[in-house]
């Protein structure tokens, strides 16, 4: 369930990317630093609830595709609605 939230995270992006305005080469980072870390926390509580309690697909699934936001710093959400987090290099 873990590998298949992976794929989906993958595949999301891959289709969302067209939606990220700031390159033309498609998806560039859009989350901060601590949007990444919130994520990231979010990600693996999911998935510590999941294991300690009844190992649900959709909780692991949501924790997996958190962590996949937050190892990627990009979200397609914020792609689509124009918002970047990301400071300015």
């Amino acid at each position: 369930m873990y590998l298949l939230a992976g794929i989906v995270g993958l595949i999301y992006r891959t289709i969302l990317k067209k939606f990220a305005k700031n390159s033309p080469r498609g998806a560039t980072k859009n989350i901060g630093r601590n949007d990444r870390l919130l994520r990231l926390a979010i990600g693996v509580g999911l998935l510590l609830w999941a294991m300690l309690t009844t190992w649900s697909p959709i909780l692991i699934f949501l924790s997996g595709f958190a962590i996949f936001e937050a190892i990627f710093s990009w979200c397609g959400f914020y792609a689509a609605m124009g918002k970047n987090t990301c400071p300015v290099e």
